[in-house]
């Protein structure tokens, strides 16, 4: 990794002195916080309008599935399309949908259309959202600071979900329609942020990177436009087509099976246990925590250890700490593996974030990200059932032998690391403003 991200001279301004990214970060921080805490109080808010607890958990199942139908059209999107424009729809709507919401809990009790619409709407818009600033962020952030601005991005939602119960608690408690209000009101912030932000050039020119305008012209005869559903894979293309790309995504979906297996492990089988409901919560605050400190670490360990040492590492450690906890039945083994996963996990996706970032060419960008998303998280969601199955059948102890062979193997991967690919050549960014 130290060779495939360049160092920060030392006469480059810091993000901090950059007006733009800062200001994106602001309003997503503030965006992140509110929408943590619907999560926590849409589903109270139902049971507490007399639903059961399946429909509850159903609003959750919907927002999953819907986040992966829209996230191939969203990196699409976000490559053919202004993604100034998209970020300021994307945040208008939710804006209005969960607004909306807010007004209806205030009013009666809220019907289960009502709520899954505003799901549907939001988790949509949401995946519109994310290609659209990844993209902006490679633009108004040098390439040598992109390890530092995507490692502060996963802190921020870190930061999030440590703050967010809290205040749900606590604004719920008042009324429940105020922490959905907050919400809305921070869609509104954002989408100011990102409305004051500087238009930057696109990288080069049209919307599929190729020239414009006068360029165009000086440039000749253009080539006859690509079919739509050329367009539409060229992410998918482009992971096929290079090995290291294909080979991250795949250890990113073994890993991310595997800790969401172990995260439900961690739920039922801990929680399960007398005073387990404070165990799982203090573990869970616990691995927040070590989440951020994570991301915040990521540049320093960008620019110290290799790439292969770092994906290494990750499974290696949570291996060691399951296999105490499977030899010695000690539940705080098991929670340490999990928190030291928490730890290193992010600083893995940051690594793989900032390469793509410096390396996938600008006019897909946005397609490569959601596709390489989408695999990387399409099994993720067997997670859960896989520890039930194991739990069903084995021991805590015995389940997290299971679980440290599984992180060995990922561990081992590596070894059979491809090379990266070599760095695109973007135009640098613009000064910030």
């Amino acid at each position: 990794m130290t060779a495939t991200v360049p160092p920060v001279p030392a006469a480059m301004p810091r993000l901090s002195r950059n007006r733009d990214f800062q200001l994106l970060w602001i309003g997503q921080a503030l965006s992140d916080f509110g929408s943590s805490m619907t999560y926590i109080v849409l589903p109270l808010v139902l049971l507490a309008s007399g639903n059961s607890t399946t429909v509850a958990a159903t609003v959750g199942t919907v927002s999953l599935a819907v986040g992966l139908v829209a996230r191939l059209p969203a990196g699409y999107l976000s490559d053919r399309c202004d993604q100034r424009a998209l970020m300021l729809g994307s945040d208008l709507v939710r804006l209005v949908a969960v607004g909306s919401l807010a007004v209806y809990v205030l009013l009666r009790p809220v019907p289960v259309a009502l709520a899954l619409v505003t799901v549907v709407v939001s988790v949509a818009a949401l995946e519109v959202f994310r290609p659209a600033q990844s993209k902006v962020i490679r633009r108004i952030v040098p390439t040598e600071q992109l390890g530092a601005a995507l490692s502060l991005n996963q802190a921020r939602a870190y930061g999030a979900d440590i703050a967010a119960p809290a205040a749900a608690g606590l604004l719920l408690a008042l009324e429940p329609s105020v922490p959905l209000a907050v919400d809305a009101l921070t869609f509104g912030v954002s989408a100011l942020c990102v409305a004051v932000v500087v238009r930057a050039p696109r990288r080069g020119g049209g919307a599929d990177g190729g020239p414009s305008g006068r360029d165009a012209e000086a440039a000749g005869p253009q080539p006859v436009a690509e079919r739509f559903l050329t367009r539409f894979t060229a992410g998918w293309r482009y992971l096929a087509g290079d090995r290291f790309m294909r080979w991250c995504v795949l250890y990113g979906a073994g890993l991310n099976l595997a800790f969401s297996a172990l995260t439900f492990a961690l739920i039922l089988g801990v929680g399960s246990r007398p005073d387990g409901a404070v165990a799982v919560g203090t573990a869970m605050s616990a691995a927040a925590v070590a989440g951020l400190a994570g991301s915040l670490l990521t540049p320093y360990v960008q620019r110290h250890v290799s790439l292969k040492a770092t994906l290494v590492a990750g499974p290696a450690t949570g291996a060691v700490l399951l296999a105490v906890a499977w030899t010695s039945g000690s539940t705080i083994a098991f929670v340490a593996g999990f928190c030291a996963l928490c730890l290193l996990i992010p600083v893995i996706s940051a690594t793989f974030g900032t390469i793509m970032a410096v390396a996938v060419p600008e006019e897909i960008y946005g397609r490569v990200i959601t596709a390489s998303g989408l695999v990387a998280q399409i099994v993720q969601p067997c997670g859960p059932l896989a520890a039930g199955l194991l739990l069903a059948r084995l021991s805590l102890p015995t389940t997290a032998a299971a679980f440290a062979m599984a992180f060995a193997l990922l561990a081992a991967v590596p070894v059979a690391l491809p090379k990266p690919p070599q760095t695109s050549t973007p135009a640098p960014a613009r000064s910030p403003s």
